[in-house]
């Protein structure tokens, strides 16, 4: 585990907004197990930004779903806010992953039937049961580097970078305390994948909280500190 380049007054004595306790996470299959993580554990302060890299099949994406509740462990516990994710129940764990967390997919899933802003503002309408963003679509879509009549085009009319920076928006919409990236520069162009790393950068300075997984040395200098996985475990 490496540290890098903390900046000001990082470091924290708060108690972690993620903590994983020997977590693992196993898939039976046919042919045997698969042990995708293997007895990680790990403390995430309020404020980190955080890159993990390893090689393909290390456990990357593994551990970002782990985290982001769209996966159970094995064995072992997940906090997230100090809460046990395994004693929460069904309607708790959709209300912290609609309040607490934000999601950039590394394919997108953006719902194609739906139109750029409407993408953008669903998590907002999940959570308010309201349409009107008051302005925030715009000006989200405006920081990602969308022009404004994209909005109205559905995700098949946009390229792989523009459909790459609507999924961004919409992780940002509900102003979620932890944001989790899968590749977030994967489909981008040198100068848009800047544009999005001082973004997060931006929204990591405002106190959020940041787990990126990228295979790109240059984008993990970005975070603060770098995690390595080599199958399943944290080296």
């Amino acid at each position: 585990m490496e540290e890098k380049g903390v900046k000001g007054d990082r470091v924290s004595t708060d108690q972690p907004v993620i903590r994983l306790d020997h977590v693992s996470k196993i898939y039976p299959l046919p042919f045997g197990d698969v042990t995708a993580l293997d007895d990680v554990s790990l403390d995430v302060e309020p404020g980190a930004f955080i890159a993990v890299m390893g090689p393909s099949g290390s456990g990357k994406s593994t551990l970002l779903n782990v985290i982001g509740c769209l996966d159970v462990p094995t064995k072992g516990d997940l906090f997230i806010a100090g809460r046990n994710i395994g004693e929460l129940s069904d309607d708790e764990l959709t209300d912290l992953r609609r309040d607490t967390l934000g999601f950039i997919f590394q394919q997108f899933n953006l719902i194609p039937l739906l139109t750029v802003r409407e993408n953008v503002e669903y998590p907002l309408v999940l959570k308010t049961r309201r349409r009107e963003s008051e302005g925030l679509v715009e000006e989200l879509t405006r920081r990602v580097g969308l022009e404004e009549e994209l909005l109205s085009h559905k995700p098949s009319e946009l390229s792989g970078g523009q459909q790459q920076r609507v999924a961004i928006a919409r992780a940002l919409v509900n102003d979620p305390e932890i944001l989790l990236c899968d590749e977030p520069t994967g489909n981008l162009d040198t100068k848009t994948g800047t544009l999005i790393m001082e973004l997060l950068t931006e929204v990591n300075g405002q106190g959020k909280t940041i787990i990126m997984v990228t295979h790109d040395p240059r984008i993990a200098e970005y975070a603060h500190r770098t995690i390595n996985l080599v199958d399943g475990k944290i080296v």
